[in-house]
């Protein structure tokens, strides 16, 4: 995608997703489709004029597009290159990666797996950091391993992460320290290896899922002739195996090289100071092996029309897609591939509102629908439509795809289909511009990663905007017709279908030939020109005449909240914030949320959000409400949690009256439509479908039911349970919350306290918002079944389990009880890492949490999650409990202290400079419980007075057997399948 991909939609093509799917599942970043392969800066042959044989280029040395000022480039003598940006947001905390340009594409056939083997190994011993010592350290500086030092492998890089507490020179040379001995000091020590061969074999098994093997099986099928269908970063278990010293350390010295790595560095800190500390540590970096070269990439070769099958029996649904797969050579960037890549993702755009419209429709045979072109790995180039539906619509599904492909090849698109893309598109280069002085360090560094790997200029949102809105302004029909045939030669078209339909029992002549028919059979059809949608107009209700008075108004001045309550009940909380430019947060909660879900209608919260969010206004549906704000920032959903129902928006400050006007319109025209009813109840027929057949799945179908003792209102409701709810029942339940609950309203960030106070009276000022009888809650309360242990069978053929272990412990309101309960979490979530992962090798990521109940008195559960092999589900279940029982006993340590809340304490510094922590944590539901402003005037110092005694005396008190449960989920029959 073009520049820093602002004017991307969010939507996620199959491809896309898929790839997403799998990077997420090895850690850390995402790859971005389009990154390149075997070198973090490729050039191809016409690039190489002018410049140094030895000197590889940056991306704008070869391109007409100038990179962001605000970016220094590095390079010291040795090809060692870096990349500074300065950036106060958060303050005082830096961003550090070293990417090097190698992964799994790099691997010969019998080193599959070792790049990814070696990312962990980089952890387990090197030149300044003994084995075990690395993490220690990264506690000992207010570091959270995870969360702030994390690495990943994908197909053509490697990258390591550390999100540094501080910007000064100590703090600097420290993460600098490490990112030397990750590039040059790895010490591979033989045992070390062995030991972490038994957690990479244990994330293996995490990672394996259904979608998992779809994509390996789809990939060999859409690129049969390429290295990339061959080469899962995950690797192969019997390399893995066998891996040992000597084949880590090849690998390492043939790819961790000065020419393959660059340093990026974003964040609060000194560039000059970081400029001399980088050379002081990387000047020493040279190549220990000779230059090595890459297996070939391999070539595509499709032709005509090619089906592909997959029969996935666990999957929740269907997924049916049409696409173009081909080769293409890398081209450096520059201002007329920016250009042509915004053109062609417009007319993707089109088409997307298309399908989304589709989507509502009352016959409408699929959940979800997609559309997305792009290049991948530099080399690939695709386009696909592809949508998710039941088993048995698959070929309807597949109809509808067809046509409307077809129909944007034939027809192209209308002029209002272009205005409302054009605005859209404007919209977000132009809101780009006013966020840009307030960007996350973090995702600055990853967009700038993403820019490096392929091969494109970072530039500012200011000068993506000089680049890009002209074009915008004069593109035509005939311009994105053209682009979007472009992306769709006539040369073949790959269909597949792959998932839950079963299509080898149905008909003796094959499922191949059955979705080829289908196919073909749509093809013959004639397809009408699209039709011209009407216009649709918001806002439609008249402004309300009259304004409420206040009845009250304080400000809190040391943390900046304004309160204020209006004659007729209405709460106010508002507060200004710069942490973010041009970014407003707001919620206006009511009712007493899933807490009070009828009885007799288990998942009426569940189905009702749902459906009120895809149900839109009264005289609007969600189609209609989309045309009529394109161009708009500003969205509003529903949401039921557990204590309250509330609209939640994110808007910018030029549209606030317009939010406003959303909160109305929803409270005053709700939406309550059947056709959404039905595409919701679908969507979570096909969830339940694959969490029945999943591990973790079936934990949040029965297992949190159980720690609940068998209450309806945790886990999920069984299809035969959400069928029976009706829209009057929807209806029935929420409209009352609606139209006579108390409503709290707070808002934050970039706004004007007094315009919102202004706006608040005009529009919910006047409501008749006071009965108080709609506050009653349910009596009933959940209760753990003490000293019990459930066993879950589960119909997969996937082989692993899950230990669940946990204990009663209390509700929220006791701040300082709550607060250390989460710093006992974390300390026990420590001894997990280092008992059953590191010592053991028996898990990938065990982790334990408290959940402390805000809805119901005196209920709360500390639990340990544990992922094993089904044959280990005993014995792990022993060595948690023991962990347990050390920790009751006055087991923990001051150096565990000090290492579990030192990165809270960072976390906390960070999380103060977020709107989302002002909404969610202070502000909504402080007119119904006023502590949550002290708790955030005590949030960082109660923390940090937390003590060992503390620690001590709260898992004397709750990790005890008798208030201990267990769950052990596990497949009904193990499947010895090979996961390499």
């Amino acid at each position: 995608m073009m520049g820093n991909s602002r004017v991307e939609t969010g939507k996620h093509t199959r491809i896309k997703a898929a790839i997403a799917l799998l990077l997420m599942l090895l850690g850390g970043l995402l790859l971005s489709p389009g990154s390149t392969f075997s070198s973090p800066f490729p050039v191809t042959a016409g690039d190489v004029k002018n410049r140094p044989s030895d000197r590889l280029p940056w991306p704008h040395e070869t391109s007409d597009l100038s990179p962001d000022p605000a970016v220094t480039f590095g390079r010291l003598d040795n090809g060692f290159r870096y990349l500074l940006m300065p950036n106060q947001r958060p303050e005082n905390r830096v961003s550090l990666h070293l990417y090097i340009g190698a992964g799994s594409l790099n691997e010969t056939e019998d080193q599959r797996g070792l790049a990814h083997f070696l990312e962990h190994m980089l952890f387990n011993g090197s030149t300044h950091f003994p084995p075990g010592e690395l993490v220690r350290y990264f506690q000992s500086i207010g570091m959270q391993f995870g969360n702030d030092a994390n690495a990943h492998t994908g197909f053509d890089e490697t990258v390591y992460d550390i999100i540094l507490p501080a910007g000064d020179e100590s703090n600097l040379k420290d993460g600098l320290l490490v990112m030397r001995d990750y590039a040059m000091g790895a010490l591979l020590l033989e045992e070390e290896v062995d030991r972490e061969r038994g957690v990479i074999l244990a994330e293996m098994r995490t990672r394996d899922s259904v979608d998992y093997r779809t994509f390996k099986a789809t990939l060999k099928f859409e690129l049969p002739g390429m290295l990339i269908s061959r080469r899962m970063p995950i690797g192969k278990k019997a390399v893995i195996e066998g891996a040992n010293h000597k084949r880590l350390k090849d690998f390492y010295d043939a790819w961790y090289r000065p020419d393959n790595a660059v340093l990026v560095m974003v964040g609060d800190f000194s560039p000059p100071l970081a400029k001399r500390l980088i050379k002081e540590q990387f000047t020493e970096f040279a190549p220990r092996a000779p230059e090595p070269v890459s297996p070939p990439m391999g070539t595509i070769r499709h032709k005509g029309l090619e089906v592909f099958y997959h029969h996935e029996p666990e999957a929740g649904g269907t997924a049916v897609s049409i696409e173009v797969v081909g080769v293409e050579e890398p081209t450096p960037d520059s201002l007329a591939l920016q250009q042509k890549q915004l053109v062609e993702q417009m007319a993707d755009d089109m088409v997307q509102n298309r399908l989304d419209r589709r989507l509502k429709e009352p016959d409408a045979p699929f959940t979800s629908a997609t559309i997305g072109s792009g290049t991948y790995l530099d080399h690939i180039r695709y386009a696909e439509i592809s949508a998710d539906s039941s088993p048995d619509k698959w070929s309807a599904t597949l109809t509808v795809l067809e046509q409307e492909l077809r129909r944007a090849l034939l027809y192209g698109f209308t002029e209002a289909e272009l205005e409302r893309v054009k605005k859209d598109t404007l919209s977000m280069l132009d809101n780009a511009v006013r966020e840009s002085p307030t960007r996350n360090s973090t995702s600055l560094a990853r967009m700038i990663m993403r820019h490096l790997a392929r091969n494109r200029v970072f530039q500012s949102p200011q000068q993506e905007k000089a680049n890009l809105a002209p074009v915008v302004a004069s593109v035509s029909l005939d311009d994105v017709h053209r682009a979007f045939k472009n992306n769709w030669p006539g040369e073949h078209r790959l269909v597949l279908v792959t998932g839950n339909a079963d299509l080898g029992k149905a008909a003796q002549e094959g499922p191949q030939k059955r979705i080829r028919d289908a196919y073909l059979s749509s093809a013959a059809r004639v397809v009408q020109r699209p039709e011209v949608q009407s216009a649709a107009v918001f806002p439609y209700l008249p402004t309300p005449k009259n304004t409420g008075s206040i009845a009250f108004r304080e400000t809190i001045e040391d943390l900046g909240v304004t309160r204020v309550r209006l004659d007729n009940g209405v709460w106010i909380n508002v507060k200004q914030t710069d942490y973010s430019k041009n970014e407003v947060m707001a919620g206006l909660i009511f009712g007493r949320g899933k807490s009070a879900e009828p009885e007799s209608l288990p998942g009426i919260s569940l189905l009702g959000e749902a459906t009120m969010d895809e149900s839109g206004l009264g005289a609007l549906d969600t189609s209609q409400l989309e045309r009529a704000l394109a161009g708009k920032r500003t969205g509003v959903d529903f949401r039921i949690r557990e204590t309250h129902c509330g609209f939640f928006a994110e808007s910018v400050p030029d549209e606030l009256e317009l939010m406003f006007q959303l909160f109305y319109a929803h409270l005053m025209d709700p939406g309550f439509r059947e056709d959404a009813l039905k595409l919701v109840r679908e969507r979570m027929h096909q969830e339940y479908r694959s969490f029945s057949r999943s591990i973790d799945g079936m934990m949040r179908i029965e297992g949190l039911r159980f720690l609940a003792g068998g209450d309806s209102r945790f886990g999920l409701p069984s299809p035969e349970q959400l069928d029976i709810i009706t829209l009057d029942d929807i209806r029935e339940w929420i409209q009352p919350q609606l139209t006579k609950a108390p409503l709290e309203l707070s808002v934050v960030g970039d706004v004007d306290v007094e315009q919102v106070i202004d706006l608040a009276r005009r529009y919910l000022g006047t409501l008749a918002r006071q009965d108080r009888d709609l506050d009653a809650v349910r009596n009933d309360l959940p209760a753990m079944p003490n000293g019990t242990i459930k066993r879950i069978a589960v119909d997969t053929q996937i082989p692993k389990a899950m230990v669940v272990a946990a204990w009663q412990t209390e509700d929220f309101w006791d701040i300082g009880r709550t607060r250390r309960l989460s710093v006992l979490a974390d300390v026990f979530s420590e001894r997990l890492r280092q008992r059953i992962r590191e010592k053991l090798g028996a898990s990938y990521s065990p982790y334990a949490f408290n959940r402390a109940s805000r809805a119901y008195d005196g209920y709360g559960v500390f639990q340990a999650y544990v992922s094993v092999s089904p044959h280990q589900t005993d014995a792990v279940l022993k060595e948690v409990n023991a962990i347990a029982a050390r920790l009751s006993t006055g087991g923990i340590s001051e150096d565990e202290l000090n290492r579990a809340i030192d990165p809270i304490l960072t976390s906390i510094r960070e999380l103060r400079q977020t709107n989302g922590y002002w909404l969610n944590s202070v502000m909504t539901e402080s007119t119904r419980h006023p502590q949550q402003i002290e708790w955030a005037r005590s949030f960082l110092d109660d923390y940090a007075a937390v003590s060992v005694q503390d620690l001590n005396r709260l898992a004397g008190t709750y990790l005890t057997e008798k208030r201990a449960v267990a769950i052990i989920i596990r497949p009904k029959e193990e499947d010895p399948t090979d996961n390499g």
